[in-house]
């Protein structure tokens, strides 16, 4: 739900969502659409695109991570 949700907003994204209980997520989203916007740009798009999902609390909580494909590869190095 929460994965496919991220893709129709962030379509080139790749999403991995962990959720221990089902209501609270961790998810790590890398996409080209990141670049050249700040971290909080980022973070909105995501949001907003789990806007029904946290009003509806299907989403009690969200750790978010996003980055540009080269910060991940960075990071991953």
């Amino acid at each position: 739900m929460v994965t496919q949700t991220i893709r129709r907003a962030v379509p080139d994204a790749q999403v991995w969502i962990d959720s221990p209980d089902g209501q609270h997520f961790q998810a790590v989203v890398v996409s080209a659409a990141f670049e050249g916007l700040p971290l909080v740009r980022q973070h909105q798009m995501v949001m907003k695109a789990l806007r029904q999902e946290l009003d509806s609390n299907r989403v009690h909580a969200l750790q978010l991570k996003t980055m540009t494909p080269a910060q991940y590869e960075a990071a991953k190095g």
